[in-house]
């Protein structure tokens, strides 16, 4: 009543009226007010009594009494938006509720929730009714809402990486507006921030590359087999540059949470620094391994000199020339650093605890001719690549069993693998390398020969040797003179399952049988893979459910596309999709397409909100289980499944079915309706 009074009669400015089962209709004749079954708490017959103390008759249908019924509603200037709160057993309810349509078609803002099976007075009874405390969050995000007004947008996408950038270049495309958050000072993800000596992709760099824009294809020449991350980041800049994807990129803003509002059927993302938006669809681009984990070796911080992790690499050159070097890991950013830092230091002493798989990059230039007959060609070679298991094409997978060919052909092809530099060559050697134990076997003893034929020092060579996990099973390494490396008088390896790491010191490293001094270390030692970025943002879904609780047992996800319970929220790569197991760029753009052509589904359907059904999850989620579990994957202790990070759940975070497979199952999906899909 005050608000329309002082809309009427020019009074002082309302800026937001708040009404909590609010009292409208003096005729008392409602469905609700007569209904028998909502007598509780407040009667039919105890509110007539208060109306009787506040009103004759004639009161009772004056709009100052009586808001609902006042005609001119359409007519006032400045009457204020409006939240609305009712309670489903309430006999108050249908007046509540018909308020907030007179509002609604009046052309005022309105807020309307109808709390299911609650009494009147539950808001006040929040002890005794937890609901209550949901109530008053519900009404607090709604006057946050309103006096800390924020720019909306179509869809916020989180990182400016390769999948952040084409994802935001398909959805304007599509002519939505869209802002992505991305956290550096520039675009290219992965490249971006992983900056260490010897960084480059193991993937060859003509596949390694957009397919997306038939120009950019063929006016954008690599320089190498395998593109450095110069190149890479390079390679970045020219397409955000091409196709003025800057404009709509907000640098230097970190996500810290994203919380689905289940009445507006949006997403509130709120920056470190306060700053926040709202959007139709949040897509975290954020990346499968951008979240560098912090090496849980004790005394990490004791250490008075240089430090380095590779995955937060400095900008700028990192000269070691005359300094003596420790390098804590050898995964695949340690074996690609040490050659490179053993060139430059005085000593390099590397601390290994779980020797890796490692075959020759043989990394070259390349011709213009090789360049030329890709370019020709470009259409097949993508479509064979899509087809793929692993998103490349080369070597040609073979399918026969790798113990019914001679031991002299299996010589053969491992030796080819090991000469091509490539590396799906030995996965493809046979078709059974990661199902049969013995034809792993087979693979892994080649290499093992191989690294018995380059190391000298007999100690070093045996320590060097894999041998606690299947070859592939751990992420395989493409190198470029790692084993070489151990052969300079400057270098020496200290195995830590034979004598391992007390603790850090103030001036080096101690071990249980001595303490070594340095002048700096680097901590090769890894990321928390796939689960990492994404639980890093405080993401909560329908009713407030944290993301970090749904996966306390292990990430459940439906295609790695989205998770029920999550709203309009799609993971690009995400937990139970190929992602780290393929072609990074050609599983990128098949998530980019598969979520732009779903959004695009949604638009023209008149659909406002989308979630995966549980049941599919948990159907998903089982298969891709039983999936890894066909094969030798589990047997390592990887950060595939998540083992590198103490007290992570154990799963296997990626599919194994192949590209190929994945992507026809994605479009039979998308083809039946978004099957498995909720979507209203």
């Amino acid at each position: 009543v005050i608000a329309q009074k002082t809309a009427r009669e020019n009074g002082p400015k309302i800026d937001l009226q708040i009404l909590v089962y609010p009292v409208t209709d003096g005729r008392m004749d409602s469905a609700t007010w007569k209904d028998e079954t909502r007598q509780l708490f407040l009667t039919s017959e105890l509110m007539e009594h208060f109306w009787r103390h506040y009103a004759d008759d004639e009161q009772l249908t004056d709009p100052e009494a009586s808001p609902l019924l006042a005609d001119d509603l359409k007519d006032l200037d400045g009457l204020a938006p409006a939240v609305v709160l009712t309670a489903e057993m309430d006999i108050l309810r249908d007046e509540g509720a018909a308020y907030a349509k007179k509002l609604e078609e009046a052309g005022i803002p309105v807020t309307y929730k109808d709390f299911k099976r609650q009494i009147h007075g539950f808001v006040g009874l929040a002890e005794a009714l937890p609901v209550g405390f949901e109530a008053l969050d519900w009404v607090s995000t709604r006057i946050d809402a309103h006096l800390n007004s924020v720019d909306h947008f179509d869809a916020v996408i989180v990182g400016a990486g390769f999948s952040g950038m084409y994802q935001l270049h398909r959805l304007r495309e599509m002519g939505l507006n869209v802002r992505v958050f991305e956290a550096g000072t520039d675009v290219g993800g992965t490249w971006y921030w992983n900056r260490y000596p010897g960084a480059r992709v193991d993937i060859e760099s003509v596949a390694y590359s957009y397919s997306f824009s038939k120009e950019l294809e063929q006016d954008w020449v690599w320089s190498e087999k395998h593109a450095t991350q110069p190149e890479l980041l390079e390679y970045a800049n020219h397409v955000a540059d091409r196709f003025d994807l800057r404009k709509d990129i907000q640098f230097e803003s970190k996500v810290a949470s994203a919380h689905f509002d289940d009445d507006m059927n949006e997403w509130l993302v709120t920056l470190e620094n306060g700053d926040a938006v709202r959007a139709r669809y949040l897509i975290m681009a954020s990346g499968v391994l951008s979240a560098s984990k912090k090496p849980d070796i004790a005394g990490y911080d004791n250490f008075k000199g240089e430090t380095y992790n590779t995955g937060q690499w400095p900008h700028d050159p990192v000269d070691f020339s005359g300094k003596k070097v420790a390098v804590i890991g050898t995964g695949s950013s340690g074996i690609q650093t040490i050659p490179l830092v053993a060139e430059q230091a005085e000593e390099l002493v590397v601390f290994q605890r779980t020797a890796n798989f490692s075959t020759p990059a043989l990394n070259r230039t390349l011709s213009n001719s090789e360049i030329d007959a890709v370019k020709k060609n470009y259409p097949e070679y993508r479509t064979e690549c899509r087809k793929s298991r692993l998103g490349a094409i080369s070597p040609e997978p073979q399918l026969d069993r790798a113990m019914e060919a001679t031991a002299e052909e299996r010589e053969s092809r491992f030796n080819t693998g090991w000469e091509t530099g490539l590396l799906p060559s030995f996965f493809f050697a046979f078709g059974d390398i990661l199902t049969d134990e013995k034809a792993n076997e087979a693979a892994q003893e080649f290499i093992r020969d191989r690294i018995r034929g380059i190391v000298e020092d007999e100690q070093t060579r045996e320590d060097l040797l894999p041998n606690t996990h299947p070859y592939g099973t751990k992420r395989p390494c493409l190198d470029t003179n790692y084993y070489e490396t151990f052969n300079r008088e400057n270098v020496s390896l200290v195995n830590l399952r034979r004598t391992p790491i007390d603790t850090i010191t103030e001036k080096g490293i101690k071990t249980s049988d001595t303490e070594r001094e340095f002048d700096a270390i680097i901590f090769a030692t890894g990321f928390d893979a796939m689960t990492g970025p994404l639980l890093r943002v405080d993401i909560r879904g329908s009713k407030g459910q944290r993301l970090i609780d749904a996966w306390v047992d292990g990430p459940q996800s439906y295609l790695g596309i989205g998770v029920s319970g999550f709203p309009n929220m799609f993971t690009i790569n995400g937990p139970s999709s190929p992602s780290v197991l393929s072609n990074m760029m050609v599983s990128i753009e098949q998530h980019v397409d598969w979520i732009a052509d779903c959004i695009g589904w949604m638009n023209n359907n008149d659909k406002t909100r989308i979630e995966p059904d549980r049941s599919a999850e948990l159907q998903w989620t089982e298969h891709t289980a039983q999936m890894a579990d066909m094969t030798l994957y589990p047997q390592a202790e990887s950060w595939y499944v998540g083992a590198n990070v103490p007290g992570k759940p154990r799963t296997f975070l990626a599919y194994v079915g192949g590209v190929g497979v994945y992507r026809e199952i994605c479009d039979q999906i998308a083809d039946g309706g978004y099957y498995g899909f909720e979507a209203s």
